[in-house]
């Protein structure tokens, strides 16, 4: 991934998440009132705005280009909490502080960690940071068997976006290319932003790669790396995970 190019238009992709998300998230991190830890905290879409509320979170991403963006909306924010943004990989990360109230992994991050070793110790590394009653939270996309054969080369909308300037809007787009051996997802995602005459003013594409899992193998991985699932959902709305739902969300703490 090209992630200078990504911390660019990290925020305009992500107007598109899934509906609740970002509620979600912030709801979860009121209700443990306490320390919060954000793996792939990007640009911190939801670190800052916890922050804002008063929390003080520890912000962790791999990739410069991403916290760059993350401490440049920093700026003026009336942060009341605190926020701290760590460059470091989560899958070998290891804090003083070992006794966050509330872990988290949004946005598929997981997902983004593409051998299967690697995420048993992502989630490792959440249980080590974790406090003895707190709380792990993070989410996946649900492979369907639809998605997973769908044809490769076919283009689905994710969003339309308003710009910041007037009439001109966002048009997102993607393509996905799974490959059920291994299991990944090479995935295609485009933004096309238009003019207020509907003409277009810039195309960029950009690639990701994504490690999929089964609802299985995630309970698998979270027995070996000591986590217990307390609830699974199928949607930010709480509704029940199943063969409908597009989302994985988990909800975990110490085994």
């Amino acid at each position: 991934m090209d992630y200078v190019r990504w911390a660019e238009r990290y925020d305009i992709f992500y107007e598109a998440a899934p509906e609740g998300e970002l509620e979600f998230y912030l709801n979860a991190i009121d209700r443990s009132a306490g320390s919060v830890l954000e793996l792939g905290v990007g640009t911190g879409r939801i670190a800052i705005p916890a922050a804002i509320m008063g929390h003080d979170v520890v912000g962790v991403d791999l990739n410069r280009p991403m916290l760059d963006r993350a401490r440049q909306k920093l700026g003026d924010a009336p942060i009341v909490g605190s926020i701290e943004l760590i460059e470091a990989d989560m899958c070998k990360l290891d804090l003083v502080k070992k006794d966050f109230d509330l872990v988290t992994i949004p946005a598929h991050t997981l997902a983004l960690v593409t051998d299967a070793e690697s995420q048993l110790e992502a989630l490792k590394r959440c249980a080590l940071h974790m406090a003895p009653d707190a709380m792990c939270i993070f989410n996946l996309f649900y492979p369907s068997d639809d998605l997973i054969n769908g044809e490769p080369d076919e283009k689905f909308l994710l969003g339309v976006i308003e710009g910041d300037e007037p009439g001109i809007r966002h048009v997102l787009t993607g393509i996905n290319d799974f490959d059920t051996a291994t299991p990944t997802n090479h995935c295609t995602q485009i933004i096309e932003t238009l003019d207020s005459r509907g003409q277009l003013v810039d195309r960029e594409e950009l690639r990701v790669e994504f490690r999929y899992l089964h609802h299985e193998q995630v309970l698998y991985l979270l027995d070996k790396a000591g986590l217990r699932l307390i609830e699974a959902f199928g949607d930010f709305d709480g509704s029940q995970l199943d063969s409908e739902s597009e989302e994985m969300i988990y909800v975990c703490r110490l085994a």
